[in-house]
């Protein structure tokens, strides 16, 4: 598939690999980033994320933001909190 300027590099293996890193099923991973399950469960087999999506992926599955950061700004954008943002097994 090829890939526009607005599409990320990370490969569906490797957006896998780092939702089992943190241990997460894929509705709880991807709701993390206000992605839906059929839509995450696609990036993880043949569909690119964009850009910001892969940015939020990494800079979570690299300790650089938390379930409360992420938990926070889904509130602050008006969408469903995740029910795991109280248990931020990473916190710094």
């Amino acid at each position: 598939m090829a890939r526009t300027s607005r599409q990320s590099h990370l490969s569906s293996e490797e957006l896998k690999s780092m939702r089992k890193e943190l241990g997460r099923n894929q509705r709880d991973f991807w709701s993390m980033f206000g992605v839906s399950q059929p839509l995450g469960s696609r990036f993880e087999k043949d569909v690119t994320p964009s850009v910001p999506v892969a940015m939020l992926v990494w800079l979570r599955t690299h300790q650089k933001l938390s379930d409360h950061d992420l938990a926070e700004a889904l509130s602050a954008l008006g969408l469903s909190t995740p029910q795991y943002a109280a248990n931020d097994q990473l916190a710094a």
